[in-house]
């Protein structure tokens, strides 16, 4: 089975690699751009990946950041 998510160039992909990366049952994830296929390998060694974890943890750390209940949480992901 396979999900397609699109994302903005904004999109905090650490958050959501970390999200995606504790979900039973996650296999493999592939970030696609275009025509390009990434794996997380080249996407973690990548110098624009450094630049969008530094991004988010200084957005973390002035402040601007959403937090997640445990019940929307279970919302989102269908989890009783």
């Amino acid at each position: 089975m396979e999900i397609k998510i699109s994302l903005d160039e904004y999109a905090d992909v650490p958050f959501i690699k970390k999200l995606l990366s504790q979900i039973k049952g996650v296999k493999n994830v592939e970030i696609t751009e275009g025509d390009k296929t990434y794996s997380w390998e080249e996407i973690e060694n990548s110098e624009y990946f450094g630049k969008v974890l530094e991004q988010s943890e200084n957005d973390y750390q002035n402040g601007n950041y959403q937090e997640l209940t445990d019940n929307l949480l279970n919302e989102i992901f269908d989890k009783k």
